[in-house]
Order: structure tokens, then C-alpha cells, then sequence
């Protein structure tokens, strides 16, 4: 058995894989850690955090937990928190959703201009420079982790922070050739170099669970600890079974498209996706639109908004969808829609469009139809083609997708490709749960 740990922004998550990959038992906890901050500034708890995530372990069936042979941790990437000498933190978690890096409009832009990387806001070395730009790092900073780098060195009882290349290249200021940081850039914006953990390698050994966490947990005491990792990469881990041939697609409230990379070449890259390092020294690129579920959402909500503003009885939300799903499959394609409503990452100013419109085609299907494709179109424009070619099949994953047979079908009319949704549950824990297994078999090997 094999422990995954996932430490979210608003919940905890734990799970139990077996030898075969697949998930035993999962748990979760609602953290309730977000902290009161000044309009556009995201803090939370770290103290929360870490209790909902053991809270989560717990629940986990006490003879499966006492089977486990290692232990994977991964987490909400990005975020950054300061911790003293001793590992206790000593400033709240400021998570990826922070955005006060954009509070003075040049800051973003001198900060690429001295170092020659491009950051934005909520990314982990972005707010340790604004911190130090600031004053406003802590006296007793020591050392800077991620939420989950933290997690793992509570179970290994080790004051020290580790980091691997997923995480670390999610703060930025990081060499993905030599797969370590770029510490003229760290130095360039103010950043004490002592603060940035060592980058172990992905999937790595971070320790052995202590004597007291095991008994907290209920786990065998000494078993491996990997390093933790990104929740992006985790959840790629758990759902592409030939990242060879397959994409990853997600829609919750967000969105997501991910494609591993196959060759020695990469594509040149474009500010509407990154690369991100994944397990076997590998890369995977990934573009993430603002708007992803949230677009589809939107069309629900403003059909309740105008039968409210008419005084007409209002269908639920779920019924609505069911109705943009079966009038959606009927209708033409004659509407373009595009959905950046809030704008985009690399280009904040975007807006949504609707063209097209004539007298007769502006209709709920016609709108839900020409929206999913929209959505669906926008995703496969911000990877380069070149990434696309060769895939066999999307896996698909998230609410919004799960919930919506229109969403689905355009997902494979955009991509030419089948669909198939991920059967996992609680995918970045599980994530972790198989790194933790691959740990134990390379150290078979050698």
C-alpha cells in the first residue's frame, strides 16, 4: 500500500493505492484556512492546512494505513511559505491566487527587465521579491517552501526544506535544462539565494516518517518519503497510463490541457503555455485559461439572471445545463464565441466575444453549441500543434467535463480525437501515492 497526500487550496486530501495503481480508500478535509488580507492579497493558515491534512490521513482505513510502504505528498503549487531555522512558519501561506505583485503596476515588468524571466503574480519567487522589495520579509526567515514541501518535512521531522523541479520551476526563476535554480536571477531581485531549498530530483527520497508522525498518523514507522510534487504534474501522473499518445484535459471552474513531451526538441514556446518538468526528466507543456468551466457556468447563470429580471419561475442550475446539453446537440454551428472573460494569463485585457449573430440563430442551443465549442477551441489554440500532432486520445477529467455529454462531444470534434474520462478519484493524491511507489522500486533496483 502506498499513501498520497494532496494539500489543496481548500481541502486536504488523502488516498491509499495499491500495487496495481488503483485507489483503496480516499478521505478529505475542508481546511477553512483562508486568513483575512487586504482586497486581492490570498493568505492562508498554514497551521489549518496541516491540520486538515493529517485530519485527512486519519480517515483513512486504519489497516490500510498500517500496510503503507511509502508515502507521496503534493500540493497547490506556486504559493510560498517562509519558514525559521527551525521549519515553524513564521508568515502565513501566500498562495497562488495572491496578486499583490500587480499593487504597482511596474513591478512585474522591472522585475523581468533585471532578470530576464517573466513571473506573474502568485508565483512563489515573485512574492519573495516583492516581500524583500517590500521590507516585509520576515526577521527569522530561514528558508522558503511550498505548502507541501512543508508537509513533508513535518513527516520527516527534518527543519530543512526540499523542493524538486515541478515546484520549483511553479515560483519561477528556474533553469529547466540544468533543472536547478537560477540563482543570478534570485540574487538580481533581491532575494536571499539561502532562502531557496534544495532541488532534489523529482520523485526523489526527501527522509523517513519520524517516529512521532508515524504514531500520529497510524503509519509504520521509517518508511520513504518522496519528495513532493506539483499537484499539476501529480494529477498527469495518475490519469495518463502512455503519456506518449495522450492528452489531459481538465475542466472544473478552470481548465486545463496538458501534453508530456515525446522527443529530445521542444516547440518554441509561446506566453499562452509553459513548460513544466515532469517525472523522468521529462517535460510537459501546459496551458491553463482563466475561463474554462467558469465559461460554461456562465451561460447557466445568465439565464437565471434574466428569468429573475422578467419575474418568470426559475429552473435550477442543473436542469438548465441538462437543457444547454440536449438543445446544444441539435443545434447548427453558426455562432463563434470566444470565451475570455476574464481574460487570460498572458493577456489580461482579453475579453469574450459573440459574432456571427443574425435575426434567428441567437438561441439557447445555438449559444450553448457555439460557447462549448469555444471553450474547447480556445484550449487546443494555446498549445502549439506541433504538441498535438501524434495523440491518439484526450483524457479527460473535472466537473464541468463529466457533467456535460456537449462539452464532451466538442472536446472530441475540436482535437479529432476520442475522449475518455479519468475513472480516478482525488487524482493528485494519487498522483503522489504511485510517486511513492516508483520510490520503492528504484531503490529495489539499486
Amino acid at each position: 500500500m502506498f499513501l498520497g497526500i494532496d494539500v489543496g487550496t481548500g481541502k486536504s486530501a488523502a488516498v491509499i493505492v495499491g500495487p496495481d495503481r488503483k485507489v483503496l480508500a480516499d478521505a478529505s478535509r475542508p481546511n477553512n484556512a483562508n486568513l483575512s488580507a487586504p482586497t486581492g492579497r490570498s493568505e492562508q493558515d498554514v497551521a489549518k492546512l496541516l491540520d486538515a491534512t493529517w485530519r485527512a490521513v486519519c480517515d483513512l482505513p486504519a489497516d490500510l494505513r498500517r500496510q503503507v510502504r511509502a508515502v507521496g505528498v503534493t500540493g497547490q503549487m506556486h504559493g510560498v511559505v517562509v519558514v525559521d531555522a527551525g521549519g515553524q512558519a513564521v508568515a502565513p501561506l501566500i498562495n497562488w491566487q495572491d496578486q499583490r505583485c500587480l499593487e504597482k503596476p511596474d513591478f512585474l515588468p522591472s522585475l523581468k527587465n533585471r532578470t530576464g524571466h517573466i513571473l506573474r503574480t502568485g508565483f512563489g519567487c515573485a512574492t519573495l521579491a516583492w516581500l524583500a522589495a517590500n521590507r516585509a520579509m520576515p526577521k527569522q526567515a530561514a528558508y522558503a517552501a511550498t505548502i507541501h514541501d512543508l508537509a513533508v518535512s513535518r513527516l520527516t521531522g527534518q527543519a530543512v526544506p526540499v523542493t524538486d523541479p515541478t515546484d520549483a520551476a511553479s515560483w519561477g526563476f528556474f533553469d529547466l535544462d540544468r533543472l536547478d535554480w537560477n540563482l543570478k536571477a534570485v540574487k538580481k531581485a533581491g532575494i536571499s539565494e539561502g532562502l531557496m531549498p534544495k532541488v532534489l530530483p523529482c520523485g526523489g527520497r526527501a527522509g523517513e516518517l519520524s517516529a512521532p508522525m508515524a504514531q500520529t498518523l497510524s503509519l509504520p514507522e521509517g518508511v520513504p518519503v518522496a519528495v513532493a510534487i506539483g499537484d499539476n504534474q501529480a494529477s498527469l501522473v495518475a490519469t495518463l497510463s502512455d503519456p506518449q499518445v495522450e492528452l489531459a484535459l481538465t475542466l472544473g471552474t478552470g481548465g486545463q490541457i496538458s501534453a508530456v513531451l515525446t522527443g529530445e526538441g521542444r516547440p518554441a514556446p509561446m506566453e499562452s503555455f509553459e513548460y513544466r518538468p515532469y517525472p523522468g526528466r521529462r517535460l510537459a507543456a501546459v496551458a491553463a485559461p482563466l475561463c474554462g468551466g467558469a465559461a460554461w457556468a456562465w451561460l447557466a447563470e445568465t439565464v437565471q439572471r434574466w428569468l429573475a429580471e422578467l419575474n418568470v419561475p426559475c429552473p435550477s442550475k442543473d436542469e438548465i445545463f441538462a437543457r444547454m446539453d440536449e438543445l446544444g446537440a441539435k443545434a447548427p454551428d453558426s455562432l463563434v464565441i470566444g470565451p475570455q472573460f476574464l481574460g487570460e494569463r498572458h493577456d489580461p485585457t482579453l475579453r469574450g466575444a459573440i459574432g456571427r449573430i443574425d435575426l434567428e440563430n441567437f438561441s439557447l442551443g445555438g449559444v450553448a453549441r457555439a460557447l462549448a465549442r469555444g471553450i474547447l477551441t480556445n484550449m487546443k489554440n494555446m498549445l502549439p500543434a506541433e504538441l498535438l500532432a501524434g495523440r491518439k486520445r484526450i483524457v479527460g477529467s473535472g466537473n464541468a467535463l463529466r457533467k456535460s455529454a456537449l462539452l464532451r462531444a466538442m472536446a472530441e470534434d475540436v482535437f479529432r480525437m476520442p475522449l475518455i474520462l479519468s475513472e480516478g478519484q482525488e487524482e493528485a493524491a494519487a498522483g503522489a501515492a504511485i510517486q511513492a511507489a516508483a520510490l520503492v522500486e528504484s531503490q529495489k533496483e539499486s
